[in-house]
């Protein structure tokens, strides 16, 4: 046992006077190296260089090298022990990060805006557009998948319609994928269509219509013996106003309907005499326009009174000269 623990001594010597020459210790830079290892380092082993002129080793110990095995390994897990409270004194000495000497805060805004304006333009584009860019990314992460894809779809629509400038056409990008879909055969597009007025119900029969429809002017007239009330009723007098506007544009319109309808009637008359004098053999004859205005005329004056038709030739003769001055106007102004 003494031969044993002397030979531990002397082994023990010799590894640490290894490491004084050899410096295995490594330096305080590879600390660094050290610490990302973690705890790799210590499942490792460090065996010490032998240099047989220095160190006597009997070779006929069978327990020697075993023994030298399990002090190195004890060695090498002192020295990372020793190297990571270095590291640990160095992380607590180290100096904090020093403070920017400028306060932001005490800059006043025209210093600002002048350092802006002296600096070059297309610095502030590149700074302009990195905080476009970034603003459109936050606002991108922020919002929902649904706002971003339709972000995209109006950039995409801005990138196709993109002019060289604002008389130029617009151009289509050739990365567009034109649709597959063509259309051979064109199918009819279904029309909403009146039976009425459909050319497959016959031709349109006026007197049919007009007598089937004759329930609408006895409307008409409830419609405008119900303004009459209402007018006198009303004391607002731009509402008043508005209703006696309304009550003569029916009025106006339930004359000229009048009007034709007796027209119709004149014509219908004359053609059933006709047709009479067809058939005793004699030759039809056919009124022109003339001829029927004229007839209108006396017929509208045969069921008035003297001062009725008075008035009315009156008012005749007002249009004609209003309309004889205007066109003498016309006249001169071309002149």
């Amino acid at each position: 046992m003494a031969t044993q623990v002397d030979f531990i001594h002397v082994i023990l010597k010799a590894a640490f006077f290894l490491c004084n020459q050899q410096n295995v210790i490594a330096p305080k830079k590879m600390l660094s190296g050290k610490r990302k290892q973690g705890f790799g380092g210590l499942q490792r082993r460090v065996r010490p260089r032998r240099e047989e002129e220095e160190v006597e080793i009997d070779e006929n110990l069978s327990s020697g090298p075993e023994e030298m095995d399990v002090e190195g390994d004890e060695l090498s897990e002192d020295e990372d022990e020793e190297e990571l409270e270095d590291d640990d004194e160095e992380s607590d000495t180290a100096p904090p990060p020093k403070k920017p000497s400028i306060d932001i805060s005490s800059v006043s805004f025209g210093a600002l805006a002048k350092a802006q304006a002296s600096m070059p333009a297309s610095n502030r584009r590149r700074k302009r557009g990195a905080a476009g860019e970034s603003s459109d990314q936050d606002s991108d992460s922020d919002s929902g998948p649904e706002e971003a894809s339709n972000s995209r779809r109006s950039k995409s629509a801005a990138d196709i319609a993109k002019r060289s400038s604002k008389h130029a056409p617009t151009e289509m990008s050739s990365k567009r994928q034109v649709s597959r879909k063509r259309e051979v055969i064109a199918v009819p597009k279904r029309e909403v269509r009146d039976p009425r007025f459909d050319p497959l119900s016959g031709p349109y029969d006026e007197a049919k219509a007009r007598k089937a429809y004759s329930f609408l002017d006895e409307y008409r007239a409830d419609e405008m013996k119900q303004l009459r009330t209402d007018i006198k009723k009303t004391k607002d007098a731009t509402k008043k106003d508005e209703m006696k506007r309304l009550l003569l544009s029916m009025e106006s319109k339930m004359k000229a309907r009048q009007r034709k309808e007796r027209e119709q009637e004149l014509m219908t008359e004359h053609k059933r005499r006709e047709k009479d004098l067809v058939k005793q053999g004699k030759q039809p004859f056919y009124l022109k326009r003339a001829e029927q205005k004229k007839r209108l005329l006396v017929d509208q004056f045969a069921n008035m009174k003297k001062k009725q038709v008075d008035r009315t030739i009156e008012r005749k003769r007002k249009k004609v000269v209003a309309r004889e001055r205007k066109e003498l106007d016309q006249l001169q102004r071309r002149g």
